[in-house]
């Protein structure tokens, strides 16, 4: 594999816990075991609380989860780095490691209080959904409709000023608009793809991938096979959306957002992080260019984090 792997989605972290897994080697998607096979390794690994059914409060869950993780990555400190900045991702690749970035998914976590930004930043949170699947007091989701609240204004404003990511890939349409006039810096769609190409309620539409390259975001191509096609997605369907994408003139705006041990079934002969190898050797014998995959990989996720994660 000659290209570096960033990927701006997986709920690794959140299996760890959950399973009682360690990171190295597992029997999960992403393990460092895994990583060791790939050029380079960036990761945003994602905590969301939301869907866990044992119900201690949401900000509970989220302690707990990212305590194990961190754990998980002290044990590891030879072979992975927690990450706050473009260049600390950059050193530990450069020193063999996994650079790992810290996420949210879904501000339930902390309680969708923009007050307690300055606390997740703090934990090295740099990336934030405002919602999962659920409307919350911040926005209405993918699945139910409602744009931003006055609270998810004053929420999203205060996490781009802080400098943590704001991810769309569960808001509604509305709330994606309403971001998208008062952003000032750029966002991402972290784990979305193209719903011209697969018309599923958690892709993005046309006008929303342009806008997203407009403010110098990012789209990232899941690998969950109900966003890529109907029935078992083959890596002709990941080429398609990508395809689709660069017609939009999406080059330097698409990434990586496998959602990885966050899906239950990827690609034919797609089974885990190494397979980004598979990937990027069918991509390119269909006529992808190398630079065109390069910035796919890699680049253009980094680019995002280095003008929106200070």
């Amino acid at each position: 594999m000659k290209f570096r792997v960033f990927d701006a989605h997986c709920d690794t972290a959140m299996e760890l816990w959950m399973q009682r897994q360690p990171l190295y080697e597992n029997t999960l998607a992403v393990s460092l075991r895994r990583a060791e096979r790939l050029a380079g390794y960036a990761q945003f690994f994602a905590f969301c609380t939301v869907w866990v059914e044992q119900k201690a409060s949401d900000e509970q869950i989220f302690r707990c989860a990212e305590e194990n993780f961190r754990a998980e990555l002290e044990r590891n400190s030879g072979r992975a780095a927690l990450c706050r900045t473009a260049a600390e991702a950059e050193q530990a690749m450069q020193a063999g490691k996994t650079a790992a970035f810290l996420s949210i998914e879904g501000a339930e976590a902390i309680g969708c209080d923009p007050g307690r930004l300055e606390e997740a930043y703090a934990l090295g949170v740099r990336m934030i959904a405002p919602c999962w699947n659920r409307e919350n007091a911040l926005t209405g989701s993918c699945m139910t409709g409602g744009g931003l609240t006055a609270q998810g204004r004053e929420f999203c404003r205060r996490a781009q000023k802080l400098g943590i990511l704001l991810d769309v890939s569960h808001m509604s349409e509305a709330g994606f608009w309403d971001l998208a006039e008062l952003a000032e810096r750029p966002i991402v769609a972290s784990h979305s793809n193209s719903k011209a190409v697969c018309g599923n309620v958690r892709n993005l539409t046309d006008r929303q991938f342009r806008a997203i390259a407009e403010l110098g975001g990012a789209a990232g191509l899941n690998l969950y096979s109900a966003f890529l096609t109907d029935g078992r997605a083959t890596m002709d369907d990941c080429l398609r959306h990508l395809e689709h994408w660069l017609e939009l003139d999406g080059d330097g705006h698409i990434c990586l957002g496998g959602d990885l041990d966050g899906c239950s079934e990827l690609p034919e002969g797609f089974d885990a992080l190494d397979s980004y190898a598979a990937l990027a050797d069918h991509l390119q014998s269909h006529g992808m260019p190398e630079d065109v995959l390069r910035r796919l990989f890699s680049d253009s996720l980094m680019e995002v984090v280095k003008a929106c994660i200070m």
